[in-house]
């Protein structure tokens, strides 16, 4: 989780009561190597935070290949924003 502080800490001063409160809405999840978090259509309803490893975006074409959009890395991800509708 310090790697996400850092990263909120970027754009705003957060103490330790108020990160120690903010962690209690956070679940931490460890997802296996291939597992897929999200599929197209899906609308997202969680964030996303890398603190281990990487992901990627990918989309496979009508040749079944698969051709990678982009990749997410630890501590300097979008966390899928750009996923979310309102």
């Amino acid at each position: 989780m310090k790697y996400f502080r850092k990263m909120i800490e970027h754009y705003i001063p957060v103490n330790n009561d108020e990160w120690a409160h903010a962690c209690k809405i956070f679940n931490k999840k460890s997802i296996k190597k291939g597992t897929v978090v999200h599929r197209a259509g899906e609308i997202f309803s969680d964030i996303w935070f890398i603190e281990k490893g990487l992901a990627r975006s990918y989309f496979t074409d009508i040749n079944g290949r698969d051709h990678t959009w982009q990749l997410y890395f630890r501590g300097k991800s979008k966390h899928g924003l750009n996923h979310f509708y309102g």
